[in-house]
């Protein structure tokens, strides 16, 4: 990891030896006009956010411009979040946001300032015809650019290397194998829990949607209307449930990201389902006890084909910022091409075509666990599926409905045919109201 840290610093460098300063936030910027201020700042607990906070006195040293972070649990900040847009508070700048997830909603609501107008104007150095088009348009609500991708990411397994050749297993390709080397897993030593993976509710969609889309389902069918009553959806929840009752860790209906890639970390799953954004989280020598025993390979295939979620979280702007000028300066430089190579470094696989080949980046990737890594990003990159929940206005409410119902699968309280039923009713009035 040294030596990974040592090329990208020099890349960044060697950036600002040809820019005039590191990102390039704006020629305003760069001349010392225009970067007094302050930004606030309000993000998740998540890794862009654990990569970007310590680049930040770069740019506050850069601009003139202090940031004041605000992190919280994802639930939470989500809830700061909501709350600061809904009173037009003033008192948040900049915010993380997921527009997949809640875009037409806050699109609607007006509660994204539109970015459009500021990336046009931004300078050369920023390219942002850079941007992969998957990311990019992930931004965008009817067209309009809310928000500027941080990074790309989807569900990939992760695996333990020791135990897989001590127990002469290889990776599943498929879910039925999947399933299989969960239970064979348990049989093998019943302390190491097979799988861990999402059970909360609002959580839950992200990684069950492969399950999903490899059966050979959309969420949603072309008239925008569900399509739980396909016998693929039915065997989506009851492979899903399966999973999580029988080889997931106790209390797994609790579990979201960050219980899942403590307890591998922890070398107490001999599997993890979850983002491969979790890779640092994971492989963190100073917190894992499995630094060396990381395998990565792409989301098993469904009786469809393999069909993984891909998506990218994104910076976006208040429209009630008193701040705006320093705020897009923040975004700009925070989503340049020199800070998303710095960020390759946290292990923050980058939404810019540039930088996800540049060597500086490609060739610091030289341990097993990080080759593997970089091919399973790839491979969201070309076959992800961006589809990772019904879209509308009312994302959040219908992703609900999906993991309460799925959720009661898990707990044994419904069967997989009970809990289609349920989202297909459930989603029906929601899809309905945009």
């Amino acid at each position: 990891m040294s030596t990974r840290k040592t090329v990208i610093s020099c890349a960044v460098v060697a950036g600002a030896l040809v820019l005039p300063a590191c990102g390039s936030p704006s020629d305003a910027m760069s001349e010392g006009e225009g970067g007094e201020g302050s930004v606030t700042l309000v993000m998740s607990n998540h890794p862009f956010q654990r990569g970007i906070e310590p680049l930040i006195p770069e740019f506050e040293e850069e601009t003139g411009i202090q940031v004041d972070v605000q992190t919280f649990a994802e639930q939470q900040a989500r809830d700061k979040i909501q709350l600061n847009l809904q009173s037009k508070s003033s008192a948040m700048d900049v915010f993380m946001t997921l527009p997949s997830r809640e875009g037409p909603l806050f699109a609607t609501s007006g509660y994204y300032e539109p970015l459009d107008d500021y990336i046009s104007g931004a300078p050369s150095e920023y390219d942002a015809d850079d941007f992969s088009r998957g990311a990019i348009d992930g931004m965008k609500v009817d067209g309009t650019t809310y928000a500027v991708p941080v990074n790309v990411e989807g569900p990939v397994l992760y695996y333990r290397t020791d135990l897989f050749d001590e127990w002469g297993l290889t990776p599943p390709e498929t879910l039925t194998e999947l399933l299989d080397t969960a239970a064979e897993i348990a049989d093998r030593d019943p302390g190491i829990t097979p799988i861990t993976l999402r059970g909360a509710a609002a959580a839950l969609p992200f990684t069950f949607g492969t399950f999903v889309h490899g059966n050979g389902v959309e969420f949603t069918d072309d008239q925008g209307a569900p399509n739980f009553d396909e016998p693929g959806a039915v065997e989506a929840i009851d492979q899903y449930a399966t999973l999580a009752r029988e080889s997931g860790p106790p209390g797994v209906i609790n579990y979201s990201f960050t219980e899942s890639s403590t307890l591998f970390a922890q070398g107490k799953a001999a599997m993890m389902l979850e983002s491969s954004n979790e890779l640092n989280s994971v492989a963190d020598p100073g917190s894992s006890t499995v630094t060396e025993h990381i395998g990565i390979v792409p989301v098993p295939a469904g009786s469809a084909g393999p069909a993984p979620t891909v998506l990218s979280w994104g910076l976006a702007m208040s429209p009630h910022s008193e701040n705006k000028e320093a705020a897009w300066q923040f975004l700009e430089w925070a989503t340049s091409p020199e800070t998303q190579l710095a960020l390759t470094e946290a292990d923050i696989a980058p939404p810019r075509a540039s930088v996800a080949e540049d060597p500086a980046y490609t060739d610091t990737l030289d341990t097993p666990t990080q080759q593997a890594w970089r091919e399973a990003v790839a491979d969201l990159q070309e076959n992800g599926n961006v589809e990772v929940g019904p879209v509308g206005s009312n994302a959040p409410a219908m992703r609900q409905v999906i993991g309460d119902a799925v959720g009661k699968v898990i707990l044994g309280e419904a069967t997989p045919e009970d809990a289609a039923a349920e989202i297909q009713s459930g989603l029906e009035p929601l899809l309905a109201d945009g």
